[in-house]
């Protein structure tokens, strides 16, 4: 889940450049997996601690679910500062995160409100177009595909819900986060299983996620702490492609207290893509 790491990079390459960089389209799956709904709906009231993993991914999915919202932090191995900001999952076909991060010392603004992504552009400096605080990236493009994948890659109910049906799971010691102890389960699962669990996306969109997931490799794996009220507080995922020692960790707080997130003013955004706006 490269995506602030993707951003800042292409956000990088423009400021000295001028231009960004287009992905390679991948080859589209069939695979289905069964829906994030219906599974939160089958979960059991309670998972005792020392309970089936699959049976308290399953449980921990419908908490989530029912929570909707939360704080986030992304902490992307390799990258100074984590990016900090809120995330709304209620909606599947409409997922809403904000981020802020840094790229050269400077705010590096990063949103996603349903199928549009927005940059702000501080980070752009002189660059920016005039007057434009916000600028808007189709899903098709590197930067767009890569906010589309952090709306979804933090959703907690995709990523419990997959790991329950498709993984293979592995209960691990409790260990300590945030000052709580936390059941922990490994799950190892196929990227593809992951890209199928995300529904309501556009043909664009999944090509795009498609992608961002697929440079970690085919295989992911998801390690979950879970807390006494079956809330997940913290997953950390790598893929094979990178291995354990490039990891992205992903940690949720003040469930159902996160602030909107809405789309920038229409005033303050300028549309298309980077190489045609800057280049």
């Amino acid at each position: 889940m490269r995506v602030v790491r993707i951003a800042s990079a292409v956000v990088a390459a423009t400021v000295l450049f001028g231009t960004a960089t287009a992905c390679g389209s991948s080859k589209s799956n069939d695979q289905k997996t069964a829906s994030v709904g219906d599974a939160a709906s089958a979960a059991p009231a309670a998972a005792k601690p020392d309970g089936d993993p699959k049976a308290q991914l399953t449980a921990s999915a419908l908490v989530m679910q029912k929570a909707g919202n939360s704080k986030v932090e992304v902490d992307e191995a390799g990258d100074p500062d984590p990016s900090t900001g809120d995330a709304h999952w209620n909606n599947p076909s409409k997922p809403a995160v904000d981020l802020t991060s840094k790229t050269d010392g400077k705010p590096l603004h990063l949103r996603v409100v349903g199928a549009d992504a927005y940059l702000g552009t501080e980070a752009l400096g002189a660059k920016a177009p005039s007057g434009k605080t916000w600028m808007r990236m189709p899903a098709t493009s590197a930067l767009g595909g890569g906010l589309q994948v952090a709306a979804l890659m933090v959703n907690p109910v995709v990523q419990l819900t997959v790991a329950a049906q498709s993984g293979k799971l592995t209960k691990l010691d409790p260990e300590d986060v945030g000052g709580a102890k936390a059941t922990h389960i490994r799950a190892t699962e196929d990227s593809s299983v992951l890209i199928a669990g995300m529904t309501g996306l556009s043909a664009e969109q999944h090509a795009a996620v498609q992608r961002v997931v697929e440079l970690e490799g085919k295989t992911l794996t998801v390690d979950f702490w879970i807390n006494d009220k079956l809330e997940l507080v913290k997953l950390q995922e790598h893929g094979d492609a990178k291995g354990s020692q490039d990891p992205t960790t992903v940690k949720y707080s003040g469930l159902g207290k996160a602030a909107p997130v809405e789309a920038p003013a229409a005033k303050d955004v300028a549309d298309g893509d980077l190489s045609k706006l800057l280049g």
